[in-house]
């Protein structure tokens, strides 16, 4: 079974090794190649003018490849990333459902376009978030990243200041954000199945019941916005993979 994982940096977590395989024996004879891309977004994947090339990537490791089944893991960097930098950069007063409905008709305008079987392309749904119990650490990050293009002018300071000062007066709570995560996802797996898309994502293991929010054995201790790149991080990607594969291989 030869899958072709693409995606943003989230998506290392497909690679498969020997420590994967011994780890969970189903995925032996499964050859998959992933397409890491870092910050790969659904708004701007089906963008041909889009520096990261994806849209006229894609068909190049189709063709290369030849896989059985596409799996694709998008939508991470636009709902962690790019909701703040839309609400607190650009504060252009959309509703973050509203920015969500939108990123999944990008997203599925995209696959649409795709030559290749809907049957055999699988969406996987974004974590929920991992920068949790330290409110100080979340806000620092998500400063970084909305206002990593703002040069040194004394104008571009004052604006970072700014965008500080209201993340710290209404950056989303943790719970919000789980929230956040878990409402993309619904709206995700409907619009996908409903185009004849297979859907899955690895949020019940991560969560942890008593508290709504993620499991700390998931949560990096830097500063990351990534789960911990562990064999049972890797791990449970597959074991929550595989079945939806074998499904869909007699569909």
């Amino acid at each position: 079974m030869r899958v072709l994982a693409i995606g943003d940096s989230h998506t290392q977590y497909f690679g498969l090794n020997n420590q994967v395989v011994v780890a969970h024996a189903p995925a032996r004879g499964v050859t998959c190649v992933t397409k890491a891309v870092s910050a790969a977004s659904v708004t701007g994947v089906g963008k041909q003018t889009s520096t990261l090339n994806i849209a006229s990537d894609v068909p190049k490791w189709i063709n290369s490849f030849k896989p059985d089944f596409l799996v694709f893991n998008l939508g991470q960097v636009d709902v962690e990333l790019g909701l703040p930098f839309r609400k607190y950069v650009k504060q252009d007063g959309i509703p973050a459902k509203q920015h969500m409905h939108s990123f999944v008709q990008s997203y599925l305008s995209f696959l649409n376009g795709l030559d290749f079987p809907p049957a055999r392309i699988i969406i996987k749904g974004i974590n929920l978030p991992v920068l949790c119990f330290d409110r100080p650490k979340a806000i620092r990050y998500i400063n970084r990243i909305v206002t990593e293009r703002f040069t040194d002018s004394q104008e571009d300071k004052l604006r970072q200041d700014a965008v500080l000062a209201m993340l710290k007066e209404d950056y989303p709570t943790d719970i919000v954000r789980t929230d956040l995560a878990f409402h993309f996802n619904d709206m995700l797996k409907s619009a996908a199945e409903s185009a004849g898309y297979a859907y899955f994502d690895i949020n019940d293991d991560l969560l942890n019941p008593e508290n709504g929010l993620i499991k700390t054995s998931f949560i990096p201790a830097h500063f990351d916005h990534h789960l911990i790149d562990s064999v049972d991080t890797r791990v449970l990607h597959w074991k929550s993979l595989l079945p939806v594969l074998r499904r869909q291989l007699w569909s």
